[in-house]
């Protein structure tokens, strides 16, 4: 009795496991928004110079922050995913 119990509710928990598991594959994720904001700038100071200028002065770079937007189409749930890069490093010779 004990055994058949225990495996009932072992497939139970299987399929439980299972149907989870297929609910999360059968997401239909489109990017439905885009949006790229810039930050203010980072100084970077450079107290021996730089290979373009030799006295010590100071670089800028700026951050670039992506915001990506999903939808699923089957269960209309949202989602964003959310990126910071750096632009390159400016110097005031450039």
């Amino acid at each position: 009795m004990k055994k058949s119990i225990a495996l009932v509710l072992a497939v139970i928990l299987l399929a439980g496991i299972l149907c989870t598991a297929l609910a999360e594959h059968y997401h239909d994720w489109r990017l439905v928004d885009t949006k790229i904001t810039t930050g203010s700038n980072i100084n970077i100071a450079k107290p021996n110079g730089c290979i373009k200028l030799s006295n010590p002065h100071i670089h800028w770079k700026y951050p670039i922050t992506t915001k990506r937007t999903y939808l699923c189409f089957s269960c209309q749930a949202t989602k964003q995913i959310k990126t910071t890069t750096y632009s390159r490093e400016h110097c005031p010779k450039d």
